[in-house]
């Protein structure tokens, strides 16, 4: 078998090659939404090597508790197959002690899971079925640090500042849920605000990966009948590299309305870090860099 080439961060490289994905993905559609994820992935690798790839939050589609094992052997599978780092999305798995977690896995471009990091703000009906994770989401992965949040865990800057210099990218799996397509633009307009935020004032970058615009509808059997719910997605995804400071539209690259795609960045790590170096000259973040 050929050695595999060894792709380790360095600081001659200095460059953190990374996408995110906004797939059209449909509740309840396991297959049919892996499909559309290795396809994507696929074609992004064919256009250029990658680093990290970042997925969307419960990218299986399953709305009901799983032991999770399928999508981390898919998540496993895409990584090596594919030659990138994956920041599995969220998948909903059940522990061995029966609790069950929304969980984002972090996997190397060898398959080997590295990590995993369970959503700790909970949104919503999530609070009934599902129990909160207590730690930081930090790995190294080859050479460059990475931090994970997901979705609502954004919604709180402590959670954010608590990674501050210790890592160079946050990977924040998203699903947006409003509940009437009026709310959508609003949504998107939000999450933009606050990706935005979140890497400008603690000084890395940020890459949020949602569900397209779209609308839902959840069917679930209630005593003799079934009930029908529905909900939107807006499409919020996103990529943050303050280091491109005062171009703003460098900062933030966005799907302006809400579309299926990618984005890819290629994030200058030096420039990054000069970028942190400044904000601790004037008082912005803490003195002293933690060391990687």
């Amino acid at each position: 078998m050929q050695r595999r080439r060894e792709h380790a961060i360095t600081h001659e490289q200095a460059y953190l090659r990374i996408a995110i994905l906004q797939p059209t993905l449909k509740i309840g559609q396991f297959m049919p939404n892996l499909h559309v994820i290795r396809r994507e992935v696929d074609a992004l690798i064919a256009a250029a090597p990658l680093d990290l790839v970042v997925l969307p939050e419960v990218f299986d589609g399953h709305p009901s508790p799983t032991d999770g094992n399928a999508s981390r052997q898919f998540l496993q599978t895409l990584a090596r197959s594919c030659d990138t780092h994956v920041v599995g999305g969220s998948i909903l798995v059940t522990d061995p002690d029966g609790s069950k977690r929304n969980a984002a896995h972090v996997v190397h471009r060898s398959g080997e899971i590295i990590g995993r990091y369970d959503k700790r703000i909970l949104f919503s009906t999530e609070a009934d079925t599902r129990v909160a994770g207590n730690s930081v989401g930090l790995f190294e992965i080859d050479g460059f640090r990475v931090g994970a949040l997901i979705c609502a865990d954004l919604w709180f800057p402590e959670l954010g500042r608590e990674l501050a210099g210790k890592i160079d990218l946050l990977a924040v799996p998203v699903k947006t849920s409003v509940p009437t397509d009026k709310n959508i633009e609003y949504a998107r307009s939000v999450w933009h605000a606050m990706a935005l935020t979140r890497g400008m004032e603690n000084g890395f970058a940020v890459a949020v990966a949602d569900w397209p615009e779209s609308e839902h509808v959840m069917e679930t059997a209630h005593g003799s009948g079934r009930t029908r719910q529905t909900h939107f997605t807006a499409g919020a995804s996103c990529i943050i590299d303050p280091s491109h400071r005062p171009d703003i539209g460098r900062i933030q690259r966005v799907f302006q309305h809400g579309q299926e795609g990618v984005i890819r960045a290629d994030i200058n790590l030096a420039k990054l870090a000069a970028f942190r170096a400044y904000r601790t000259s004037v008082g912005l973040l803490p003195e002293s860099e933690p060391a990687p």
